[in-house]
């Protein structure tokens, strides 16, 4: 059975404001993965290795009801997390004593104890140096009235 637009709507916006996962009353963390993974539904933490050059530290997003809309790019329903003040910006302040390459982004409840989800970079980036930094574009998640994506 298909399901109608209305109930296909409802379904993210329940997701978009659900306190137990996206629409958490405590900030939800973004990390940066220097290890490579495939971004798939069974996916989980140990998957994931947090980058540690100084500057790494997981980003808090938004807190409450995410918001959900119709991207005019691609008329897809998409659910986005709200950013930081600043954006999805990492700044490397100490040149790391080796370089790290970062292969992609993973999103936690506020205990870093659940994987919400998690996104690799277009092409891995590496970070050898002071001043360099790495600036994410909106972290969403797209609906198909058949199947996430």
């Amino acid at each position: 059975m298909q399901v109608s637009r209305p109930v296909f709507e409802a379904i993210t916006n329940l997701l978009a404001a659900d306190p137990a996962t996206l629409g958490a009353v405590t900030a939800m963390h973004v990390h940066l993965s220097k290890q490579n993974f495939a971004p798939l539904l069974d996916t989980v933490l140990a998957d994931f290795l947090e980058a540690t050059f100084t500057g790494s530290a997981a980003l808090n997003a938004g807190t409450g009801t995410q918001p959900v809309y119709y991207d005019l790019l691609d008329g897809v329903l998409t659910l986005q997390l709200l950013e930081p003040a600043g954006g999805w910006h990492w700044e490397c302040t100490v040149t790391p004593a080796s370089p790290e390459t970062i292969y992609g982004y993973y999103v936690t409840d506020t205990a870093d104890a659940v994987l919400l989800g998690c996104g690799l970079l277009p092409t891995p980036l590496t970070v050898a140096l002071a001043g360099q930094g790495l600036d994410l574009p909106n972290i969403v998640l797209k609906f198909s009235p058949t199947s996430p994506y």
